[in-house]
């Protein structure tokens, strides 16, 4: 069976047979603070676009500040930068409980790759995995941003292989949060078959994901499409046949009987999140 546990995104209200416990919080190097009175998962920095980086929490936290590139920052540029990360961190939540999940995001090719990332990475999870030894760290993948001169270094199906092979290499304790459609834009799918042998594929992969993001796009009349508005009918250009070959295909990806964390990145509003939720529901796939 496909078992999810649902991460309340936002202000969004959720139909009320979907428990919810964890919500989704910012957590980007622009945060001065984090009000949370529940459980929650922290949405680190994503580097889309320009920070202006001068917070009170990163007093101090020099290398954080001076890794960007016209003002969007440079993820993951040392070691330094890891373990000064880690200090922001445990500076935003100091006052909380300790976070369920932590995302972080991927750097940029100019200045690393999968290998030089989990080795920098791994400083950033030893020093929060000793003071939060149950928080889950997932790394995002990304397509898309305002930088100039480099990618997302895990981007498509072969950076996420080879980071899981990394991973396995390295021990670390690091895994997955799928972005979706994501991961379509980063292939350009267009297509029914595109969409469903990417979802095939990642079932080689699936053990290291613990979480999933899914959005919409708008579909409007004339101009271009609006990522993270609409739900999956939008997104397949109301094509049902392509929708439902797609909505098989998830399924059967993860039908393994894990728990996985689902964030239903949607701001274009309630009755989306509850299309996308329906649709999933009609899977028989369990809300826990």
């Amino acid at each position: 069976m496909v078992f999810f546990e649902m991460i309340k995104y936002h202000s969004r209200t959720y139909p009320q047979h979907i428990p919810l416990r964890i919500e989704e919080v910012a957590a980007h190097l622009d945060t001065i603070s984090v009000n949370c009175r529940s459980e929650y998962s922290l949405h680190t920095e994503y580097s889309y676009g320009k920070r202006s980086l001068n917070s009170h929490i990163l007093e101090g936290l020099d290398e954080l500040t001076i890794s960007n590139k016209g003002g969007v920052p440079q993820l993951w540029r040392s070691a330094v930068w890891a373990e000064q990360f880690a200090d922001f961190i445990l500076r935003l939540t100091k006052n909380l409980l300790p976070p369920s999940v932590i995302e972080i995001h991927p750097p940029f090719s100019d200045y690393s790759d999968i290998k030089s990332f989990l080795k920098t990475y791994s400083v950033f999870e030893n020093k929060i995995l000793s003071v939060f030894p149950k928080t889950e760290i997932l790394i995002e993948n990304r397509c898309g941003s305002l930088y100039r001169g480099g990618k997302f270094i895990v981007s498509k199906y072969s950076d996420l292989l080879s980071l899981c092979e990394e991973i396995s290499a390295g021990n670390l304790k690091l895994k997955i949060a799928l972005d979706i459609s994501q991961l379509y834009t980063a292939h350009n799918a267009k297509t029914s078959s595109e969409y469903v042998k990417l979802m095939q594929n990642t079932v080689s992969i699936r053990d290291y994901i613990g979480g999933v993001h899914l959005w919409g796009k708008s579909f409007p009349s004339s101009g271009k499409r609006v990522a993270h508005c609409g739900d999956l009918n939008s997104y397949f250009g109301f094509d049902n046949s392509i929708k439902s070959d797609f909505l098989l295909a998830f399924y059967q990806c993860f039908d393994d009987d894990h728990i996985r964390r689902l964030v239903l990145e949607v701001n274009s509003g309630d009755s989306d999140i509850a299309s996308i939720i329906g649709d999933l529901s009609a899977l028989n796939i369990v809300f826990v």
